[in-house]
């Protein structure tokens, strides 16, 4: 008994200590990110939208997948239940509201942070067991508006884009199944969607995806920086990546759930 406290207590204080390093990770990477902004000839060689492209353009496809099965089993599940009670007509209210206020944001997140998060960890991680972080400190560049900044700045356009794209195929899939199966009109679907459907819904979404950016980003380059030894350590501060940004992505999306509509 007293080892299984003396282990939740060193998990504990590791967490501490964690969480206060990642958020000195964000002041600086907001602070370099200033920085860079007020630099023109610095921001051009940043090539910032190289890394939107890599972060988003790839993860189009498995997103947009994703978030159309999604969207189709979702109307599977509850029309089943709304059918029973003679509401079918209130299914494209239904399948909106879930869309867009819970499971698009939340999905494409995890999806990011799963293909992204692990991908930055890794290359970061790389550079520092291989010592190449230690070379570019060596000739005084800052390591974090070398290799954070434009990955911040990518993850913070690329992941709402992508989250919007989400949101509009999950409901085109479930548009797509109500015709087929149910032979709703198109007009029936779309006024009963847009019935329901508010500004808010459309950026609570936005907002969370925001969070989720900061978050992917955050811990991804920060397991990346503290890796020590082998090439084994990057392959364990990767899966700890992708853990702990799938986790923090979960409660983050319950307590802005709960901000936007509790």
């Amino acid at each position: 008994m007293t080892n299984l406290f003396g282990y939740v207590g060193r998990m504990f204080i590791t967490f501490l200590q964690d969480l206060s390093s990642i958020f000195s990770l964000l002041l600086e990477t907001v602070l370099q990110t200033a920085l860079l902004f007020k630099d023109r000839k610095r921001l051009k060689k940043a090539n910032i939208l190289s890394y939107v492209d890599a972060i988003g353009s790839f993860s189009i496809p498995l997103v947009l997948l994703v978030s159309a099965l999604i969207g189709i089993g979702l109307t599977v599940v509850i029309a089943y239940n709304l059918d029973n009670l003679g509401m079918l007509n209130a299914l494209p209210g239904v399948v909106v509201v879930a869309v867009y206020r819970f499971l698009a944001p939340l999905l494409t997140g995890i999806i990011v942070a799963g293909r992204m998060g692990a991908a930055f960890t890794a290359r970061i991680g790389t550079m520092k067991v291989s010592e190449e972080i230690l070379a570019i400190e060596t000739m005084a560049i800052n390591p974090v508006r070398f290799l954070v900044v434009q990955r911040f700045l990518g993850m913070l356009i690329a992941l709402p884009a992508l989250t919007v794209l989400g949101s509009f195929m999950a409901l085109f899939g479930s548009f797509l199944y109500c015709i087929s199966r149910f032979g709703m009109g198109p007009n029936v679907y779309i006024v009963g969607m847009l019935d329901i459907l508010t500004p808010t819904d459309v950026v609570s979404g936005i907002v969370k995806s925001l969070f989720y950016a900061v978050v992917i980003v955050m811990i991804g380059c920060y397991r990346g920086l503290i890796v020590e030894g082998s090439a084994e350590e990057v392959g364990k501060a990767t899966m700890v990546t992708v853990v702990w940004s799938t986790l923090t992505i979960i409660v983050l999306d319950t307590v802005l759930t709960t901000a936007f509509y509790g």
